[in-house]
């Protein structure tokens, strides 16, 4: 038989071998112990060859497939290379050529494996590093961040106070895991962009002039150039430059209209404007709690998602309890 030649001359070439009668067997076989090399005639008894070879290139897709065929059968023998086999042979079978081609497809397994497992081994040095060079800009970032606020004494800790009311939020309304690393990332660095900002202009006791609050307006953009370079996640980066739009259209900087602005910037609106009217600041000091719920709900459809406003106001007596005890951490992952 055929079947039992082949394995004694393997075998002799010290081949480890395991046989099967049909397709359906072999491929149980391969399941429980697979191998680098699969050898099945074109006529297989089952479902045939072919569909052995169909089944082991989607299962196994590194593994070297032969195939032994009758000289009669060229289109079946072009069918199983279109399906993954990477030899086939006329019978009856030469030894020699038999072996060349098994010593050829092992070499060439060991070969794609090795590579295989430099690549990884590379593409995970990549992550390692990119994640460093990350961590380390992100740190940098949120440093700036933190100088940013500390140049004028009442708004220190508004970015870390509006990045936990957000996360609050966020899962009031039933975000997941990665959106709210994502919320959270957002809010923490929602006012970055505010380091272009003159301190003559930020600080200033009095209302801005028309020239001044257009040099504010631009924080959002500016933030998301900052930061484009690294947090290369889409989401992100809206909702850094879209916080300040508004439902109605008036916001800025792109004039965004209901669902047209992100949802990680409506989110981001809610809190950022509740800290900022619930904290003193130079020109004004910092508004009774009801005072602050009053604008909320005076904005909700025209500056506000209502839905957002309506899922706030019930965390604010627990937001207000915390809030002294506001941590400074950063979430670094999900950036991508």
């Amino acid at each position: 038989m055929a079947q039992d030649v082949l394995m004694r001359a393997a075998r002799s070439w010290e081949f480890s071998c395991q046989a099967a009668n049909t397709a359906e067997q072999a491929l149980e076989l391969l399941e429980r112990n697979p191998t680098p090399i699969l050898v099945t005639d074109l006529r297989m008894p089952g479902r045939g060859g072919l569909w052995l070879v169909r089944e082991v290139r989607r299962r196994w897709p590194d593994m070297g497939i032969i195939v032994l065929t009758a000289g009669h059968d060229p289109d079946a023998t072009n069918e199983c290379l279109e399906a993954g086999a990477h030899h086939y042979f006329f019978k009856p079978i030469k030894l020699e050529e038999f072996r060349h081609v098994l010593e050829t497809t092992w070499r060439m397994y060991r070969e794609d494996r090795q590579k295989a497992l430099l690549r990884q081994h590379l593409e995970q040095a990549v992550r390692k590093q990119t994640r460093r060079v990350r961590d380390t800009f992100l740190s940098a970032v949120t440093s700036l961040a933190r100088t940013v606020e500390e140049r004028d004494p009442y708004t220190a800790g508004h970015s870390c106070r509006v990045r936990d009311y957000c996360l609050a939020l966020g899962q009031a309304i039933g975000l997941n895991r990665k959106e709210l690393a994502r919320l959270r990332l957002a809010a923490q660095l929602h006012d970055i962009g505010k380091v272009a900002v003159p301190d003559a202009i930020l600080n200033k006791p009095g209302r801005l002039s028309a020239e001044e609050f257009a040099v504010v307006k631009l924080h959002p953009v500016t933030g998301e150039r900052i930061l484009a370079p690294i947090v290369r996640n889409r989401e992100i980066l809206a909702a850094i430059r879209g916080h300040h739009e508004r439902l109605d259209g008036s916001g800025y900087p792109d004039g965004l209209k209901g669902e047209e602005i992100p949802l990680l910037a409506r989110l981001i609106a809610i809190p950022d404007c509740f800290d900022a009217v619930t904290t003193s600041r130079a020109y004004r000091g910092a508004l009774a709690i009801e005072s602050a719920i009053q604008i909320l709900l005076q904005g909700a459809g025209s500056h506000f998602d209502p839905m957002l406003v309506e899922a706030f106001l019930p965390l604010v007596p627990e937001l207000l309890h915390d809030r002294d005890t506001v941590s400074d951490e950063i979430e670094l992952n999900l950036l991508s």
